[in-house]
């Protein structure tokens, strides 16, 4: 991963992560995001009972979208392609864990909590773009 877009991931907590549910269509939500660099993982907290995992709970992998970066004072923002799974695995778990609440101290509260389920988001294509220059400057995978 390019390190002005590293840089720009780390600057950042929350995105936008687009999901498919079980009839195919798409489901959207903003959610704060914690991440590994290598290989490039980012992991989501919510809760079981929502749209964006349904489609998930019983192991299956699906296409999703993630966008980070919507401020008009920016201007900057990456668009991510990817494939979104649910972390159902103890020891997957244990690692997102130490990931997630080391950002994210304030959510350990709910990690116990029956409905918490973690997701994991691994993207296959992105697109970093400044538009602060006029052609936009853009690097991508």
């Amino acid at each position: 991963m390019n390190p002005k877009v590293l840089k720009f991931i780390k600057q950042n907590r929350v995105s936008v992560l687009t999901t498919l549910r079980k009839d195919g269509g798409p489901h959207s939500a903003a959610l704060h995001y914690a991440f590994d660099e290598k290989p490039l993982k980012f992991y989501f907290s919510t809760e079981n009972i929502s749209r964006k995992v349904q489609a998930l709970l019983k192991g299956k992998a699906t296409k999703a979208s993630m966008v980070i970066g919507f401020s008009e004072e920016e201007w900057l923002t990456l668009q991510m392609d990817g494939i979104v799974k649910a972390v159902l695995k103890p020891k997957e778990l244990a690692n997102v864990h130490k990931v997630y609440y080391k950002l994210h101290p304030s959510s350990l509260k709910y990690k116990d909590d029956p409905a918490t389920i973690f997701l994991e988001f691994t993207p296959t294509w992105w697109r970093y773009s400044d538009y602060n220059f006029s052609p936009p400057k853009t690097i991508s995978s």
